[in-house]
């Protein structure tokens, strides 16, 4: 095994050089056999789409994609939750506290991964983390496949196409339309057990989950960049099965309640929702999926599609399963397996007890005290509370109770800082003078953030604009990387003592990234960008 330290290089964190029009999607397919896991690469495309933006914040409940050439080096990498294992959570309707938290491994998953296609990619590696006792994350190699085979797995995709289109059948309904879907995030809602002769129902409940996930404060604060689409494919059947109860229903997504033994779990066959949902949508445009099963009993469940309920509650429980899908948020609660092995990479835990090293550490108030006591502070005041991913003690969460602890609860100010971040990395607002804005959160000493989510081509050159504003008590970093036809290197930097920092660089024709990097503090960000054409 490799042992690597928590912070790698910037220089992996974006593939070498493609634009989006030189971008692959991966279909992987893994089934769990014994001790370890298969994988299958059942689908390829490649096209004018976004890559998802790229990530080395990994922990044991995720997976690695990483790209190489022939020599081994590193061409980019990209940490994914783990669809094989699911953390299914029951929470009480009524007081909205966790019940119960059982992690399941699936027989059988799937997951998509959009990266960049590089012209010397050779092979892509599955690498599966474990915490080791040193505090490192151990990679253990899964999986790998070759350029041919993704090469094969691309000829096959175009020579079957038509077919899955016709296949699929399906229609899709934009219910919320602000922009191209590569610079917005995607929401893809379906329907399970609703018959041709409920569509109309269908219709009414989608809107309702849109309506219900766009009054949440954050997702209206952020509407801008965000999509919804509803996707209408017919059951044979109406309502859906429901396994504790006997209850065998024949629908188009295979969607199940009381499932793994879990009464308020729902789940739904991966494989089918994406062979209807696939071909109607962009590869880009399905950053979400959320499955909704035509049943009023109360239930859902997270994993890489999102599925709840028609249930009054229901939204609720999708808005605590999306903090995990969309925005990688931890459970906040100390029910459940403790790990204290390694700091967390979710941006809501952590076992520091220093304030210097807390990642929302200047976001304590000066007067509030470190650990701070349940009680002693109105909720949402951001503290260093003890308890929190399935931990009771040793392990700390920001907030009393926010989203991510109990449903019903707001998502407080440090969950709100990861949510704007991930929301920037999709949306890039334009200033009026060809300048983007946008802000973003960097949680620990030496952490960092690129931008913009793809990699930036510049055809012709010209004057690179930068700027940057923090923190006045951090010392935040900007750079300018181009790739060089070997390697990304730093063309122009500003490393001043504090967080306001600014570039102007003459610049060749060539591709761009931005690095935001904290020498020292944390905290919110804005920056401004102007790129030339």
């Amino acid at each position: 095994m490799k042992f690597i330290p928590k912070l790698m290089v910037a220089a992996t964190l974006l593939a070498c050089g493609q634009v989006m029009a030189d971008n692959l999607l991966l279909q992987i397919q893994q089934q769990e056999s014994g001790a370890a896991a298969d994988f299958e690469l059942v689908n390829a495309e490649k096209g004018a789409f976004a890559h998802q933006a790229l990530s080395t914040e990994a922990d044991e409940n995720d997976l690695i994609v990483v790209g190489r050439d022939r020599r081994g080096r590193e061409l980019f990498r990209t940490a994914i939750r783990n669809p094989g294992v699911l953390h299914a959570e029951s929470f009480d309707p009524k007081t909205g506290e966790i019940e119960q938290v059982k992690k399941i491994k699936l027989p059988l998953s799937q997951f998509e991964v959009r990266v960049p296609d590089h012209a010397n990619l050779n092979r892509v590696e599955i690498l599966q983390p474990s915490a080791s006792r040193n505090g490192f994350m151990a990679e253990r190699s899964a999986f790998s496949f070759d350029r041919q085979t993704i090469d094969q797995a691309l000829r096959k995709t175009e020579s079957s196409l038509l077919k899955r289109q016709a296949f699929a059948g399906a229609t899709s309904t934009m219910l919320l339309n602000t922009g191209p879907s590569a610079n917005r995030m995607d929401i893809v809602l379906v329907g399970d057990g609703y018959t041709t002769a409920e569509q109309g129902k269908w219709a009414q409940v989608a809107k309702m989950i849109a309506d219900g996930i766009m009054a949440d404060p954050m997702f209206a604060a952020h509407r801008q960049g965000i999509n919804i689409r509803r996707v209408d494919m017919p059951s044979a059947q109406s309502g859906v099965s429901e396994v504790d109860r006997g209850i065998q229903r024949n629908t188009v997504y295979g969607m199940t309640l009381g499932c793994f033994n879990t009464a308020r779990l729902a789940c739904v066959d991966y494989n089918r929702v994406h062979q209807v949902v696939d071909p109607i949508t962009s590869p880009d445009g399905r950053d979400l999926i959320v499955a909704v099963a035509n049943s009023t009993r109360y239930g859902g469940g997270g994993g890489p599609i999102a599925t709840l309920t028609t249930d009054a509650s229901a939204i609720e429980l999708a808005l605590h399963e999306i903090g995990h899908t969309a925005f990688k948020l931890a459970d906040e609660y100390d029910y459940g397996t403790c790990d204290r092995s390694r700091e967390p990479s979710e941006a809501n835990a952590t076992l520091q007890t220093n304030r210097s090293y807390i990642k929302w550490g200047s976001l304590i108030p000066g007067n509030v005290s470190v650990p701070t006591r349940a009680g002693s502070v109105s909720n949402g005041t951001v503290g260093l509370f003890s308890g929190g991913r399935y931990c009771e003690s040793g392990m700390y969460r920001p907030t009393e109770n926010s989203k991510m602890r109990s449903l019903g609860q707001p998502w407080h100010a440090v969950n709100e800082n990861r949510i704007k971040t991930v929301f920037g990395q999709y949306y890039k607002p334009d200033a009026g003078n060809g300048e983007v804005r946008l802000t973003g959160t960097l949680s620990h000493s030496g952490g960092w953030n690129n931008h913009p989510q793809q990699v930036y081509r510049s055809a012709n050159g010209g004057v690179f604009k930068l700027g940057l504003t923090g923190p006045s008590n951090a010392d935040f970093e900007l750079a300018l990387y181009k790739w060089n036809g070997r390697a990304w290197a730093v063309v122009a930097n500003a490393t001043g003592p504090t967080s306001t920092e600014n570039i102007n660089y003459n610049g060749t024709a060539g591709d761009y990234y931005i690095e935001v990097k904290s020498y020292s503090g944390t905290g919110n960000y804005t920056l401004t960008y102007a790129f030339p054409k």
